[in-house]
C-alpha cells in the first residue's frame, strides 16, 4: 500500500501536527511525501522528514490540514485530515478535493458535509521512542494524590479557578502554573501573584516532556483541562498513553470515533463550561474537589480507570491505529456496491 502526502510547497510549522498520522500510516504501508522543504522530502522516514521540514518551516502555508493520495486496491483516493483545534472545517477547499475529510475535533451535533468524519486527536510532538517511554511509565509507582501541571494562557480565569480549587482539597498535591510569554506582563504578574498568595507554584519556563511525564505518571488522579477551542489537548494522547486515572474537569465537546466514556476509560468532574471558552459560573467548580476525593477513596475505581485508559490507547488511540481506521473508512469508501 503506497500513501503519498501532499505536504505544503512552503509550510509553516504547524506541519507537526501531521506528523502523529504519519507515523501510523508509516506502520501499514510506504509513505512518499511531495512538496516540503527539498532536504525534508528525500530523507529517511516519516519522522525525520517532519523534523526537518519543522525545522526548515519559514513560509506561509499552513498545515494544520494535510492532504493524501492513497492507493487503495487499484485506485486512487483522495482524503485530508483536518487536526486543527476548532471546530469548524479549517481548509473548505481541502474538503472539495476530497473523498474523506477527517476531522480530529468534530464536535457532534454541527452540521458538517457528510464526508466529514471524525479522527483522534493526535499530538504531533510525539515520536515512537517517546510513545514508548510513555507506555513505560504506567507501572510507576503513585507517590502523591493530584499531578497538576498546565499552562495558563493569559487571564484564563477558568484555569485559574481549577488551580485554586485543587489547592484547597487534603491531599498530597503536585501543582505548577506555567504562564508561557507573549501576554500582557501586568495581567500575568496579577495571575501569578494571585496563585503564589494560595501556595501554588508558578513559572514562566515550560516542563521538558521528560519532566512533566515523570510528574503526572507519579500521580493516583491526573485532572487535565480541554485545550485551545475546547478541543481535547495534545496532552490527552500523553495521559492515555501512560495509563493515567484521567479526571476531566470538562469533558470536552468532541468525539472521537469511539468515544472516550466518563466513567469508563476516564472520569469526568462535569463543570458546565460555555461553548466560547469562557469560565463557568463560580459554583460549578465546587464539583471539582468531591470528584478528586472520590477516587482518591476508592483506589480499586482509580485503578481500573488506569487500566482503561491505556488499552483505550493501545486498541484506538496509538498510531497505527488511528492509521488503520483512517483507511478502513476508505476502504469502504472505495468497495464496490453490490447489486
Amino acid at each position: 500500500m503506497r500513501i503519498r502526502y501532499l505536504a505544503p510547497r512552503r509550510p509553516d510549522t504547524s506541519i507537526a501536527y501531521q506528523r502523529y498520522y504519519l507515523l501510523g500510516f508509516e506502520e501499514l504501508g510506504r509513505i512518499f511525501m511531495r512538496g516540503g522543504p527539498l532536504l525534508s522530502r528525500h530523507a529517511p522516514g516519516v519522522d525525520l522528514k517532519i523534523r526537518l521540514a519543522y525545522r526548515l518551516a519559514r513560509g506561509p502555508d499552513q498545515a494544520h490540514v494535510g492532504r493524501y493520495e492513497a492507493e487503495l486496491d487499484g485506485r486512487t483516493v483522495l482524503f485530508a485530515i483536518d487536526a486543527h483545534d476548532g471546530r469548524a472545517v479549517f481548509d473548505e477547499e481541502a474538503l472539495t478535493w476530497s473523498e474523506l475529510y477527517f476531522k480530529a475535533n468534530r464536535w457532534p451535533g454541527d452540521d458538517y458535509d457528510p464526508r466529514v468524519l471524525p479522527v483522534v486527536n493526535g499530538n504531533g510532538l510525539l515520536d515512537r521512542g517517546k510513545i514508548e517511554t510513555l507506555r513505560g511509565l504506567r507501572d510507576a509507582p503513585k507517590e502523591v494524590d493530584v499531578a497538576y501541571v498546565s499552562n495558563v494562557w493569559g487571564g484564563r480565569e477558568h484555569s485559574l479557578r481549577v488551580f485554586e480549587r485543587l489547592a484547597a482539597v487534603d491531599c498530597t498535591k503536585d501543582l505548577l502554573a506555567i504562564f508561557p510569554r507573549g501576554f500582557p506582563p501586568q495581567e500575568d504578574e496579577a495571575n501569578m501573584t494571585r496563585l503564589r498568595a494560595q501556595g501554588i507554584p508558578v513559572t514562566r519556563e515550560p516542563v521538558p516532556p521528560a519532566e512533566l511525564w515523570r510528574r503526572l505518571a507519579r500521580a493516583r488522579v491526573v485532572p487535565l483541562r480541554a485545550g485551545k477551542h475546547l478541543c481535547f489537548s495534545w496532552r490527552t494522547i500523553d495521559v492515555l498513553a501512560m495509563g493515567a486515572c484521567v479526571l476531566f474537569d470538562a469533558l470536552p465537546p468532541p468525539r472521537w470515533p469511539v468515544p472516550l466514556e466518563p466513567g469508563v476509560h476516564v472520569a469526568d468532574a462535569g463543570i458546565r463550561r460555555p461553548d466560547d471558552t469562557e469560565a463557568a459560573a463560580d459554583d460549578e467548580y465546587d464539583k471539582l474537589a468531591p470528584a478528586v476525593e472520590a477516587l482518591l477513596a476508592d483506589e480499586a475505581r482509580a485503578a481500573e480507570l488506569r487500566r482503561a485508559a491505556a488499552a483505550y490507547f493501545d486498541e484506538h488511540a496509538a498510531p497505527g491505529r488511528v492509521a488503520g481506521y483512517v483507511l478502513g473508512r476508505l476502504r469502504e469508501r472505495t468497495a464496490p456496491s453490490r447489486p
